[in-house]
């Protein structure tokens, strides 16, 4: 069970914070072959440099006469030595049954290294069969969801035609393609174009009892759990006070070839009028891929779709908030920075980096899950998680933006979200924004918005067109 629970989370890497209970989304690069994080990481290191540093020196050693004759017992040795050390290390009990199967995703994978090696080795001959094996890296019989679609003599014809420098660019940067019958392949060419359509007139409204799916409701602000006025002598959290900054009126879905930045420019806002101090409109864009997570290549841009919240300015902010989180929804805004203790200087930080994401599935009984999944929901559903660095804001007339690029989320994270996105039309997903406080003056945390998602289905939605004229009266931040 343990291994299974570090498939999709990585605690050192993934969700690393300044305080204990707190996640941030930060891209890392650390290296996963398929859910392998329980694996050591000097084992891991070995392979990476196995995949990188040996393909040249195993095909010169294979070319040369006698280069793996039975005559040479001591090389021989060697490599069996090596073989059953790699075969130990990639088949542990906790890694073994998690590589016989990855979900979905692994349809669209290459195996590209593993290939390289394996066609460029093979070249000498009697050397097709066992050949890994022979050499002793990553045995074929711990690795079947690594194995090649095609045939050795295709890859050598196709090897051999191109350079090495070329065939090394072409195993790292492969362009991602959907596979045959995949249910997004035609997805994108049967959705119609809006035209400037109007915010919040894709998703309907429905209230909170009636239970139906594919809508938006009101959530009690009240119900999200943040940092308790004495959080930093007892690390406790407290339900946060029943009153938010903004407030929610209306919610679309937009799907998209490309990500859309600054979406705003794209929808027709209502006409509100001026607060004066905080701007009357608040918009979330949450930017959600639907293309599947690459290990070897980090590809932050191409299909997905916008879930995009719209909120408005409470009317009673002035008497329900308390001025300090008045004057720091003011510091987000106005892009403004604060200085951090540090050694052997302090440092000026971006304000903004204390945005901080609240999130839960309210709905975890009715999903259909494996038993590792549900250990999973129940030990971070309601966690909190720190934007940084994945987001961008954008400030217009009387509005103001803050983009969410999940498209740019770690392996591990987009991993475990990936295997949940055919379940998101059965999910109701409680979504919330809050100011992190650092100071115990900025306790206890207030709630900026709040907004419930009810079971919404994105193959229902349609594509937002960009080719029309945006918005003069918008600028980024």
């Amino acid at each position: 069970m343990a291994g299974s629970q570090e498939l999709w989370f990585d605690p050192v890497s993934v969700f690393d914070s300044d305080c204990e209970e707190e996640f941030e989304s930060v891209q890392e690069d650390t290296l996963s072959l398929n859910g392998l994080e329980g694996v050591a990481s000097s084992n891991i290191s070995s392979l990476r440099d196995a995949n990188y540093g040996e393909h040249s020196s195993l095909v010169d050693q294979m070319q040369k006469p006698g280069g793996l004759s039975t005559g040479n017992s001591a090389r021989n040795s060697a490599s069996e030595a090596a073989r059953i050390s790699n075969s130990q290390i990639l088949c542990s009990k906790d890694v073994n049954p998690q590589l016989k199967y990855d979900g979905a995703s692994n349809e669209v994978k290459q195996p590209v290294f593993l290939d390289d090696i394996a066609s460029s080795a093979g070249e000498g001959p009697g050397k097709e069969v066992g050949l890994l094996d022979n050499c002793g890296i990553l045995p074929s019989n711990c690795l079947p969801c690594l194995a090649s679609t095609v045939s050795s003599v295709e890859k050598r014809r196709s090897l051999s035609s191109s350079p090495p420098s070329a065939r090394k660019k072409n195993a790292l940067k492969l362009p991602f393609k959907w596979k045959e019958g995949h249910p997004n392949a035609a997805l994108f060419s049967s959705k119609r174009l809006l035209q400037r359509p109007k915010a919040g007139s894709q998703v309907p409204f429905c209230p909170t009892e009636k239970r139906m799916f594919d809508c938006w409701s009101h959530i009690e602000p009240g119900t999200f759990k943040v940092r308790s006025e004495n959080y930093f002598r007892d690390k406790k959290k407290d339900f946060a006070h029943n009153h938010a900054a903004y407030y929610p009126f209306g919610v679309d879905v937009f799907l998209s070839p490309r990500k859309i930045d600054h979406i705003a420019r794209f929808v027709e806002l209502p006409v509100v009028g001026h607060s004066g101090k905080l701007p009357s409109i608040l918009v979330v864009n949450v930017q959600i891929p639907l293309y599947p997570p690459a290990l070897f290549h980090s590809e932050i841009d191409g299909e997905g779709m916008n879930f995009v919240l719209y909120f408005k300015l409470s009317d009673s902010y002035l008497k329900e908030l308390p001025p300090h989180f008045q004057e720091n929804i003011r510091r987000i805004i106005d892009d403004g920075v604060e200085k951090v203790k540090g050694f052997p200087v302090d440092t000026n930080v971006p304000f903004r980096e204390r945005l901080k994401i609240l999130g839960r599935v309210a709905n975890v009984e009715d999903l259909h899950m494996s038993a590792a999944e549900r250990k999973l929901m129940q030990a971070y559903n309601e966690k909190p998680v720190l934007s940084r660095p994945q987001h961008e804001f954008y400030s217009g007339e009387n509005y103001f933006e803050i983009d969410i690029d999940m498209h740019r989320f770690s392996y591990i994270s987009r991993k475990g979200f990936d295997a949940f996105l055919d379940r998101l039309k059965f999910c109701i997903l409680d979504v919330g924004l809050t100011i992190q406080g650092n100071k115990p003056e900025e306790l206890p945390e207030q709630i900026l918005c709040c907004v419930r998602l009810s079971g919404i289905d994105y193959m229902n939605y349609h594509q937002l067109s960009l080719n029309q004229e945006p918005s003069d009266t918008s600028a980024e931040t």
